[in-house]
């Protein structure tokens, strides 16, 4: 019997390029291109690699105390996904370009059994490049974001930053007076801001904002598909005040992640890295240290951070 398996990444992306352009042809596909991604380094080279990959409108930077934290134990790649932070702007964000973007990323810095760690949307793309790649991903971790469909997140932010046009504001203040109407939660507004940077002619946006926000259908969709697998060791860290990953939904996960274990910090929302970063530490050692004990949750009385659960 012919094992198809291997073939499972190039005609899933095959698939995407048409779907994606509407063509009827081979030949009316646009060629899949990696983008060279910046990344921020704690470097230990004897370590093995975590990479790390942010969420929508993040950017390495947010992630660079928990990579400090880290840089003892593992050798810390946190990467600008295409269209965020420093990487190269592109005019799309298939599955299947991100995925050859992080590809791209660890052939050219000669990395392999690393440990793979997303949040939100890089969780999503964590989830897929493990299972189209489970040869280089040794270990998974998703953050706060559940392999489903999720109703539009993000418009409204999106619509606000597009009411700062780029080289007109002088300063932030300005900016955050723009954007307060549409986003008027003040830590998000200070979020979105840290988008800003200053060009030639005053303050823009340095992610791609048009290219992004008309991704938005396509990023709230499920990473993953029947055929998607990856055996190994996986942890899904959830903040215990955030709605993106509901009950029931890491169960479900195991569809494509049979080894998922769950870990829910009470104090944290969606962002549980900074809300709540001892008990993400504590939550991640305590699994990486495998000496846990697995406990099923049998009521809603909020769990120890540190207390990874089997999903029954």
């Amino acid at each position: 019997m012919i094992d198809f398996e291997p073939f499972h990444p190039l005609v899933r992306s095959l698939t995407e390029m048409i779907r994606d352009n509407s063509c009827h042809s081979w030949a009316n596909a646009r060629p899949m291109a990696a983008i060279k991604l910046n990344s921020l380094r704690f470097e230990n080279p004897k370590a093995p690699a975590l990479v790390i990959l942010h969420g929508l409108l993040g950017a390495s930077r947010n992630w660079q105390t928990i990579g400090k934290a880290l840089k003892d134990r593992f050798d810390v790649h946190i990467v600008d996904l295409r269209n965020h932070g420093s990487s190269p702007h592109a005019e799309s964000m298939r599955w299947s370009e991100l995925n050859a973007d992080l590809s791209a990323y660890l052939r050219l810095h000669d990395l392999k059994n690393v440990t793979l760690m997303g949040h939100s949307l890089g969780g999503k793309i964590a989830m897929r490049f493990a299972c189209d790649y489970s040869a280089v991903v040794a270990k998974l971790i998703i953050v706060d974001i559940a392999a489903k469909k999720y109703p539009p997140y993000h418009d409204a932010e999106f619509r606000a930053m597009k009411r700062v046009p780029a080289g007109a504001i002088e300063n932030r203040r300005e900016a955050e007076e723009l954007l307060k109407p549409l986003i008027p939660d003040w830590g998000m507004r200070q979020f979105v801001m840290t988008n800003l940077v200053r060009g030639e002619f005053g303050l823009k946006w340095q992610c791609n904002l048009e290219v992004l926000h008309s991704s938005l259908q396509v990023l709230r969709q499920n990473s993953l598909s029947g055929l998607d697998n990856f055996k190994g060791p996986t942890l899904l860290i959830t903040g215990g005040k955030s709605d993106f990953v509901k009950d029931g939904d890491a169960k479900a996960m195991r569809e494509w992640l049979p080894n998922i274990k769950q870990a829910s910090i009470p104090k944290a929302g969606h962002n549980v890295h900074v809300d709540d970063r001892k008990g993400f530490l504590d939550a991640l050692n305590k699994w990486l240290q495998g000496s846990g004990s697995i406990k099923t949750a049998k009521s809603n009385r909020p769990k120890p951070a540190i207390e990874p659960k089997q999903l029954d």
